[in-house]
C-alpha cells in the first residue's frame, strides 16, 4: 500500500474522530444520554453543564409589557403626520393625496379639520392660479361686448374677471382685446350644526369656511340658488361693476331672506343667514356667481 494512501486513511480517521467528539460534546452540554465508552470520558474530564434554560417567574420582558402603557395612535393622526412629512419635503401632490385619503376614509378623525384647512389653502391657490390653470379660457372682445355680458356668457363674475386680468378697476373694452375668464360652476353646502360652509367643484372638495354665527337658519333640508351679489360701503349698497364695489363689504343673497354676510363681533347684526369672517366673505364673492346651487343641511 502506498504511503499516500495510508496518509489519506489517517486523515479520514482524524476527521471522523473530530466529528464524533463534536456530536458527543453537544449531547453532553444538552444533557442527553451518551454511549457508554464516551460517557465515561466526558464524565471524568468535562463538568456537568448548567441548565441552559431557567424558568423565571419574574421574567423582565413580561414585567415590561405589564408596566408599559401601549400608545394607540389613531389612523387619521398617522395619515396626517405622513402628509405633514410629505409637505415638509416638498412632495405636494403626494401630500394632497394623503390628506384626501384622510378626509374621505376617516371623516370622524380629530385630524380632519386640520387636513381640510390645509387642503382648502392648497385647492384655492390652484383654483385661482394665474399660471398653468386648465380652467382658464381666453375671450376675445368683440364689438358690443360688455363686462356683464362677458361674465354671463362664460358663467363667471366681474370679480373673477378682474382677478385673472389684474384689473383694479374696470377699463373700457376695445374690440380685439383679449382677457382671461373662468367658468364658476361651484356648488355650496351649508351645515349650521357643524358651523361649516363648503365649496365643491363638481364632486371635488374645494374649500371649507367656518360659520361664526347663524341667524334664522332653516331646520329642514333646503335647496336654494344664489340670487344676488352686492356690497356695502359707507352704509350704502353698491352693485357689481359700480365704482367702489371692489372695496365694499360683500353680501351674497341666497333667497328666503337668507344671506352670507361678514361677521363683526362688536355688532349685534340681525341679518338672517350665515355670518363669516370678512376675508372669507370677500373670497366667496370672488368664487360664487348668481345661479350657483346652495344646499342647507340642518
Amino acid at each position: 500500500m502506498r504511503l499516500w494512501t495510508l496518509f489519506k486513511i489517517f486523515c479520514a480517521l482524524v476527521v471522523l474522530a473530530i466529528v464524533l467528539l463534536s456530536v458527543y460534546f453537544t449531547m453532553h452540554v444538552l444533557g442527553k444520554e451518551i454511549p457508554a465508552p464516551a460517557k465515561e470520558f466526558f464524565s471524568k474530564w468535562m463538568p456537568e453543564p448548567e441548565p441552559l434554560l431557567v424558568q423565571d417567574d419574574n421574567d423582565d420582558h413580561e414585567k415590561l409589557l405589564a408596566a408599559t402603557e401601549m400608545i394607540d395612535i389613531e389612523p387619521g393622526d398617522k395619515a396626517f403626520q405622513k402628509a405633514a412629512e410629505l409637505l415638509a419635503t416638498g412632495k405636494i401632490a403626494e401630500a394632497r393625496e394623503k390628506l384626501l385619503f384622510l378626509v374621505n376614509y376617516y371623516p370622524s378623525s380629530n385630524a380632519v379639520p386640520r387636513a381640510k384647512q390645509i387642503l382648502s389653502e392648497m385647492n384655492t391657490d390652484d383654483f385661482l392660479s394665474l399660471h398653468n390653470n386648465p380652467l382658464l379660457i381666453t375671450h376675445k372682445v368683440a364689438r358690443g361686448d360688455s363686462y356683464l355680458g362677458i361674465a354671463a356668457k362664460h358663467q363667471t363674475t366681474l370679480d373673477c374677471i378682474m382677478h385673472f386680468n389684474g384689473y383694479l378697476e374696470l377699463r373700457p373694452l376695445q374690440p380685439g382685446d383679449e382677457m382671461m375668464v373662468m367658468p364658476l360652476n361651484l356648488r355650496v353646502t351649508i351645515e349650521p350644526k357643524r358651523q361649516a360652509l363648503t365649496l365643491w367643484n363638481g364632486a371635488t372638495f374645494l374649500r371649507e369656511y367656518r360659520i361664526l354665527k347663524c341667524v334664522g337658519a332653516p331646520v329642514t333640508l333646503t335647496a336654494l340658488k344664489i340670487e344676488n351679489k352686492g356690497g356695502v360701503i359707507n352704509g350704502k349698497r353698491v352693485a357689481p361693476g359700480m365704482t367702489g364695489f371692489r372695496a365694499s363689504e360683500k353680501t351674497i343673497a341666497l333667497g328666503r331672506n337668507l344671506q352670507i354676510v361678514a361677521h363683526h363681533a362688536d355688532a349685534a347684526s340681525a341679518v338672517h343667514g350665515f355670518h363669516l369672517d370678512p376675508a372669507d366673505t370677500e373670497e366667496l364673492a370672488l368664487l360664487l356667481r348668481v345661479g350657483n346651487e346652495v344646499e342647507i343641511r340642518p
